[in-house]
């Protein structure tokens, strides 16, 4: 549980003071990323907060609690998963965080042949794809 803990603080940690960085770095131009793209702050709303009204940000809240029961139950049933769950833990939160607080989540990666994106967006997906591999190995499938 420290190793899930640890990860999910980082998580949070690291990708809001990214977030506060660029927002400090790059007021109003991009920092090009030569042929890549560039590094500019791109506002996005969560899928859950787009449905609106004034119940929307509590829904996000249940949804994430639901969500973390789970994955701690999964994390206790899977012990090498830990990290994983960190991961997706810390990159929801950390969105779920920013879109309480400023009603968007900032995106700063911007690659020509990618949707924009930031450390949290990257910590769901390794998180997402190391639960599946665990599983799927943890199942002998």
């Amino acid at each position: 549980m420290i190793v899930l803990s640890l990860t999910l603080l980082v998580v949070l940690v690291s990708d809001q003071a990214l977030k506060l960085v660029v927002r400090q770095v790059i007021v109003s131009d991009a920092l090009p990323l030569g042929p890549f793209g560039s590094v500019r702050m791109v506002p996005g709303q969560l899928w859950v907060r787009r449905v609106g009204g004034p119940s929307s940000c509590l829904m996000m809240w249940t949804f994430w609690v639901v969500a973390a029961v789970a994955l701690v139950i999964v994390s206790t049933w899977i012990p090498s998963s830990q990290v994983f769950v960190g991961l997706l833990l810390g990159g929801s939160l950390s969105n779920a965080v920013e879109s309480s607080l400023r009603g968007t989540v900032s995106d700063y990666v911007c690659l020509r042949f990618w949707p924009a994106f930031n450390l949290a967006d990257v910590a769901l997906a390794a998180g997402a794809i190391g639960i599946l591999t665990e599983t799927v190995r943890w199942n002998g499938v």
